[in-house]
């Protein structure tokens, strides 16, 4: 996708991303949190299961797990080489979110509603790892998704459908804020589709080179088959100068 284009569409996509939480923080958050609060101790086991400890500790795995089948083998296969760009995108926006941006905004999370409403819905520059806007998992997920997606378009159908039900267990289980997982979603895929295209020009970039190599290598060889014995160490020892 061209440049412009691609910031074109992210700049729609933002504008529509904060008219949601907008709408979500003034009118939604609080009324879906309170109809789902029964569920905050039901899905206990779940979220421990799922905890982000978890999730970072196995996309960690995958990646040294690659990273040692590199060394051993030499090269990976495309999809191989996806899925580490892919977690690695997912590691660094999950850490950007949880360490700069929920410090920033300070939410805190559905389960205060145990205690009492909020009467303010930010604190700003007084949050930590265990606020809750945006939300670390969606964001982690959707860092994943897209840069997964954008090197292999054919997992587009079912990763969509994961980060849908994803999400919709987020709110489901009281974990998060509507306007929590619209936020995740697009700061995870924002990082997600930038590693993605950054990868790709990586890529394009090799796949250049080594066509470079391979065609003075090919002119090296046809010019010294055609070139006089006398003058071709000094043609050689020329065109490798110039190439």
């Amino acid at each position: 996708m061209p440049l412009k284009r691609a910031f074109k569409v992210w700049c729609g996509l933002l504008a529509a991303t904060v008219l949601g939480c907008a709408i979500s923080i003034r009118w939604l958050d609080i009324r879906i949190a309170l109809f789902f609060i029964k569920n905050v101790n039901r899905f206990a086991l779940l979220g421990m299961g799922l905890g982000s400890g978890i999730l970072v500790s196995g996309e960690i795995i995958l990646i040294i797990g690659l990273a040692i089948t590199h060394m051993v083998r030499g090269s990976l296969p495309n999809f191989a080489k996806a899925l580490f760009v892919s977690c690695c995108a997912s590691l660094s926006a999950f850490v950007a979110n949880d360490h700069v941006l929920k410090v920033v905004f300070g939410r805190l999370p559905p389960a205060v509603l145990l205690h009492r409403i909020p009467t303010h819905v930010f604190h700003f520059f007084r949050g930590g790892q265990f606020s809750s806007f945006p939300s670390g998992h969606m964001v982690m997920a959707s860092a994943f998704a897209l840069a997964m997606i954008r090197l292999q378009s054919r997992t587009l159908p079912i990763l969509t459908v994961l980060l849908c039900i994803g999400a919709s267990l987020l709110i489901v289980g009281d974990w998060h804020f509507l306007g929590d997982v619209i936020a995740g979603a697009f700061i995870g895929g924002t990082a997600g589709f930038a590693a993605g295209e950054l990868w790709l020009e990586h890529e394009k970039g090799r796949g250049g080179a080594r066509q470079h190599h391979a065609n003075s290598a090919e002119f090296r060889g046809i010019l010294a088959q055609s070139t006089p014995p006398r003058i071709r160490r000094r043609e050689l020892r020329t065109l490798t100068t110039m190439l």
